[in-house]
């Protein structure tokens, strides 16, 4: 037999799923959502004014480098705002699944948890919302220190910006996140 090595949190995890499996039935949606669900606990997510079924958390703004990292909640089975992204990003996908609706509400793509992409900016507008959980992505923004996305109404019309200095603003202004301990 093989012998494997797995950490203490792998290890509880599996636990958890399995108690939840014995317990539940492995096919219920409850241990499911027990065995795959990412802890939020230690993040602290904030809302923007007119934008609803979103939740955000900035973990970085490099000037230098002109990143910007930013946790979103997506809603289960919501979409959020029409908008279109600005500036090259990346997606991984930490909980959930994110759908992609186009303008017109059609769904486009479906992007799974664990699942990562890279787009450039001035893509299609579109919307994003999460699937039947809330969705958990990490998106990473590069290669501006102007507007990052463009909020869209019906017409496809800007009625609004967030920036580079924006994001700086709400992450000067959020809790400081939870920082490593060392034992």
């Amino acid at each position: 037999m093989k012998e494997m090595n797995i950490t203490r949190r792998e290890g509880i995890l599996a636990l958890g799923a399995a108690a939840a499996a014995t317990a539940l039935g492995s096919g219920t949606a409850v241990a499911k959502k027990f065995a795959g669900e990412f802890d939020q606990t230690n993040i602290k997510w904030n809302t923007l004014e007119g934008i609803e079924d979103v939740w955000y958390h900035v973990l970085r703004v490099d000037s230098e480098e002109e990143i910007v990292d930013i946790l979103f909640k997506f809603a289960a089975n919501k979409q959020a705002v029409l908008h279109r992204h600005k500036a090259d990003y990346s997606t991984f996908i930490i909980q959930g699944e994110l759908r992609l609706y186009d303008k017109d509400g059609a769904l486009t793509e479906i992007r799974p948890t664990g699942s990562y992409v890279q787009k450039k900016a001035d893509g299609p507008p579109h919307n994003e919302g999460g699937g039947d959980v809330d969705c958990v992505a990490l998106f990473s923004n590069w290669g501006t220190k102007g507007t990052i996305y463009e909020v869209l109404g019906p017409d496809l019309e800007v009625v609004g910006t967030l920036g580079f200095k924006d994001f700086q603003e709400l992450h000067e202004a959020q809790p400081k996140p939870v920082q490593p301990m060392k034992p």
